[in-house]
C-alpha cells in the first residue's frame, strides 16, 4: 500500500490505516529509536505507540508540499524518541522499594551516569557503539554478554569502548566539559 492510500485511511479515521502504516514504517521507526538510544523492547513498543498516537492525532497537520510522508514520520519518530529519553532520565532517580536490593552503584554514581549531558553524548556515538556504551556503563551488562548479544567478539567490544572513550572525550571537550 502506498503512502497516499495510507494517508487517506488515517485521515478518514480508519484503524486499518494505522495497521498499514505500522507494516510499512515499523522497521524504520524501530531503527530510529535504536539509533537514538532506546534499546529495550518495552521502551521501543511504548515509543512506537506514542508515534502511532501522534500520527493519528496530527495527520491533518501533515503538508505534502513541505516534506514527504516518510520524512514527516522520521521527524515525529526522532522527536518523540528524544522526548522519551529525556523523561526517562528525568525519572531515573525514582526507584521502587523492590528494586533497592538490586542497586549496585551509589546514588552519586547513578546520578552522574544518568545525567542528561552524558546520555546526549552517548546518542552522538554511531551504532552499535552507543548501544555498547549504554549497556556496559548505564545498565552494567558484562562485556561477554554484550559481545554475545551483538554477535561480535569480546576484543571488538573492548576496541569499540576504547575508541568510543576517545570520541566522548572530544565531544565533552567541545561542549566545555572536563573529562576525568
Amino acid at each position: 500500500m502506498n503512502d497516499e492510500e495510507i494517508l487517506a485511511l488515517i485521515v478518514a479515521r480508519k484503524q486499518e490505516g494505522l495497521s498499514h502504516f505500522l507494516d510499512k514504517y515499523g522497521g524504520l521507526m524501530s531503527f530510529i529509536l535504536k539509533n537514538i538510544g532506546i534499546f529495550s523492547d518495552d521502551d521501543i513498543s511504548e515509543c512506537i505507540s506514542d508515534i502511532l498516537f501522534t500520527v493519528w492525532k496530527k495527520i491533518n497537520k501533515y503538508d505534502s508540499s513541505r516534506a514527504s510522508f516518510k520524512t514527516w514520520v522520521i521527524l515525529i519518530s526522532r522527536g518523540l524518541a528524544i522526548d522519551f529519553l529525556r523523561k526517562k532520565v528525568k525519572h531515573a532517580n525514582m526507584v521502587s522499594i523492590d528494586e533497592l536490593e538490586d542497586l549496585s552503584v551509589s546514588d552519586a554514581e547513578y546520578t552522574k551516569i544518568t545525567d542528561n549531558s552524558v546520555i546526549s553524548f552517548l546518542q552522538e556515538l554511531a551504532p552499535p557503539d552507543n548501544e555498547i556504551f549504554y549497556k556496559r556503563f548505564v545498565l552494567g551488562i558484562s562485556v561477554e554478554s554484550i559481545a554475545e548479544e551483538l554477535g561480535i567478539t569480546k576484543d571488538n567490544v573492548y576496541k569499540r569502548i576504547s575508541r568510543g572513550r576517545e570520541k566522548l572525550k572530544s565531544l565533552m571537550a567541545r561542549e566545555g566539559y572536563r573529562y576525568v
